[in-house]
């Protein structure tokens, strides 16, 4: 069941996450033209304060937009799974424990 687009728009912020993340360092997959169940991004990267390499899905968001129902019933009928709701590059970098974010990160866009 989902409620997405077959062909969703991606959120205005996304070409700017994006862009932020693989500056930083991290692979981006953008997955978000698949439609269905996908979620919009796997962002892949060391964390800083955990060993090891991890992936989390990411589901972006503009500073105002909401989850759809599909996305919400995603992400809480997986609790096995890595998952973030991000409206800026820096949500991202956070979760990946990040606390050294460049200052453009840390001027709350989209936050």
């Amino acid at each position: 069941m989902t409620n997405r687009p077959r062909h969703p728009k991606p959120d205005a912020n996304q070409a700017d996450i994006i862009r932020d993340l693989r500056a930083s360092g991290y692979t981006v997959i953008d997955v978000s033209t698949l439609g269905g169940d996908a979620l919009d991004l796997f962002v892949g990267g060391y964390h800083h304060i955990h060993p090891g390499p991890f992936w989390v899905q990411v589901e972006v968001k503009t500073a105002d937009g909401e989850l759809t129902d599909a996305e919400r019933e995603y992400i809480f009928s997986h609790p096995e799974l890595d998952i973030l709701v991000a409206r800026c590059a820096e949500d991202v970098l956070r979760w990946f424990g990040r606390c050294d974010a460049p200052a453009r990160f840390r001027a709350g866009r989209g936050v």
